[in-house]
């Protein structure tokens, strides 16, 4: 299980590095528009809330709410349409055309159902977590909070079992969140070992971003880079797992 996790997760890093061309097609220009649309709404909302400051009444707050609810849809369209198209050029071969991804507007409409549905199952582990874990931590102090925060890392790892329902609406290939689980009994510890690794790349950029935390500037951008590439990473993993246990790919 240890060597296999590892063996994902390998694959996962070469989907990327091998595939940069393609990626820059599928992720920049979706990636600049999402940018232009945050910097947009972002200043109309510092605006609005300038005014608010200032005395304005508090019929703002609504609009101001509908603006934030409004980037948030409009960034998870774009992202949506960007990771359908990643997950179908890796398992379909679907190259990208020119530097606008296809729109695969029923993919991305399965895509995000599948999204609410791992989110509603996480808020439902986590929710019990938060509830029991302050009589954890009363009872058992510091090994109590040591046995909450590897309660949270294990519900982490557990939720990748029915990741693949993500691939699976990226393929127009749908499957619920029972079948991806049933897919990956017996996968726990392969998933651990992937998981493992995934966070301790996110800790090596967290670890590089505080080394350079003086130099404002390179650390803006190497923090832009790291949130890209680490998503990306993330995605990737996805799609490997589901080549792997899904369709029986070799890695």
């Amino acid at each position: 299980m240890t060597v296999i996790g590892w063996k994902l997760f390998i694959h996962s890093v070469n989907m990327v590095l091998h595939n940069i061309p393609q990626l820059m097609r599928i992720f920049l220009v979706p990636a600049l528009i999402a940018l232009a649309i945050a910097y947009l709404a972002i200043g109309g909302l510092l605006g609005d809330v300038g005014l608010q400051a200032r005395g304005f009444d508090g019929d703002m707050f609504f609009p101001v709410l509908w603006r934030i609810v409004g980037l948030w849809l409009v960034i998870g369209l774009i992202g949506a349409w960007t990771v359908v198209a990643w997950h179908r050029y890796v398992l379909l071969e679907e190259h990208p055309q020119g530097w606008i991804p296809a729109l695969h507007k029923a993919e991305m409409g399965n895509y995000i159902l599948g999204l609410i549905k791992l989110f509603l199952i996480g808020i439902l582990f986590y929710s019990v977590l938060a509830f029991i874990g302050p009589a954890f931590v009363q009872s058992l102090g510091m090994v109590g909070l040591y046995l909450l925060l590897a309660a949270g890392g294990l519900i982490a790892i557990f939720m990748f079992r029915f990741a693949l329902v993500l691939p699976a609406a990226a393929l127009g290939k749908p499957i619920g969140v029972s079948e991806s689980s049933a897919l990956t009994t017996g996968a726990f510890g392969t998933l651990f070992v992937l998981g493992v690794c995934l966070f301790g790349l996110q800790l090596v950029a967290e670890l590089i971003l505080f080394l350079v935390a003086d130099a404002v500037l390179i650390a803006m951008v190497l923090d832009m880079a790291f949130s890209v590439v680490l998503a990306v990473l993330n995605i990737s993993a996805l799609t490997t797992l589901y080549g792997y246990y899904v369709e029986k790919r070799p890695i």
